[in-house]
């Protein structure tokens, strides 16, 4: 849900999402920064952790290009911080860096020696714990009255967030502004549920079924039986969430209603080792986009790089990089 000022209103947020995709097929690459003579305002609420190496990326290139990018970041956290082509804007969180130790080391503790009931009470003690974290965290962010105030003067032109933590879909929604999610995956086919995309249970296996494409009739009914119980667990798994979405935007609101305004969706997989399955219009696949950055070769692989992998495995990122900037053009 967000404001549409007819054409002109479309028609920016179409070359600015067009700039979003350039973006991702620079990532890595020494190209020229854009000349389409219109640059815009991101906001980049990321989740933290190995999430936000992709992320970063993107609003590094993004900034890179020109575009005014911020973004909205902890005061304590494992892996977020400054970069050379955005700006950051700090919230205060009731923890610190020791807490945070503290909690990395509890799941990293869990030793595969202990007794089977023991190590599953010892993981759902530290998912909570996890859980918790990341409430904490996101409380922090939408009820901090004054970072949202300032964030909503900016007049940003769309939020750059991750829905498996959906804080910054939750203050997309609030702002009224597109939101751009980027992600691998939502628990319990949260994706395909909130983008409206058809998941026919004959040959789209559920999480954690371990079934291919090709199911016999006991792999479909398990199927079946799976998508049955998918909604329980997903009401569960975002029930805080949406408790806090609810008391933060002052209505009865479910995460499926606040994902289902995302502008464009952008997985982080290859559609060739995924199984077929349908896709919607607005989802964008950019696989190998956390590949980005690459270490040196030695001189052998480094020819056989460049004499067959060039020849005959084209870069599709060069190739979307090429269309998207002739069409920016036209």
């Amino acid at each position: 849900m967000f404001k549409t000022g007819g054409v002109k209103m479309k028609l920016k947020l179409a070359v600015f999402l067009g700039h979003f995709l350039v973006a991702f097929a620079s990532v890595g690459e020494k190209t020229q920064p854009g000349k389409s003579g219109w640059t815009g305002k991101l906001l980049v609420v990321p989740m933290d952790g190995s999430h936000w190496t992709g992320v970063k990326a993107v609003a590094e290139e993004m900034g890179r290009r020109g575009h005014k990018v911020t973004v909205v970041i902890p005061e304590v956290s494992i892996r977020l911080g400054p970069g050379k082509h955005y700006t950051t804007k700090m919230f205060p969180v009731p923890y610190g860096q020791e807490e945070l130790k503290q909690l990395q080391a509890r799941n990293a503790a869990v030793s595969k020696e202990l007794p089977f009931m023991e190590k599953i009470t010892t993981r759902i003690s530290n998912m909570m714990s996890f859980v918790d974290f990341l409430r904490v965290t996101a409380e922090s962010l939408l009820f901090n009255k004054e970072l949202v105030d300032y964030l909503r003067k900016q007049n940003f032109d769309a939020v750059l967030t991750s829905p498996a933590v959906p804080t910054g879909a939750i203050l997309a929604y609030n702002l009224s502004l597109p939101a751009v999610y980027m992600l691998r995956g939502l628990p319990c086919g949260l994706d395909s549920t909130a983008t409206a995309c058809p998941e026919p249970l004959s040959y789209v296996p559920r999480f954690f079924t371990k079934s291919s494409d090709r199911m016999s009739f006991r792999q479909r009914v398990l199927n079946a039986l799976v998508s049955i119980v998918e909604p329980v667990l997903c009401k569960v798994t975002y029930w805080s969430s949406e408790n806090m979405a609810s008391r933060f935007l002052q209505r009865d609101v479910s995460i499926t209603e606040i994902l289902r305004s995302g502008a464009i969706w952008l997985m982080r997989y290859d559609f060739t080792l995924e199984f077929p399955k349908p896709m919607m219009p607005n989802t964008v696949l950019i696989g190998g986009i956390n590949c980005a950055v690459k270490s040196s070769l030695t001189k052998i692989i480094g020819k056989l790089e460049n004499s067959y992998v060039r020849e005959k495995l084209p870069n599709h990122a060069l190739q979307v990089s090429f269309i998207l900037e002739q069409s920016s053009n036209i």
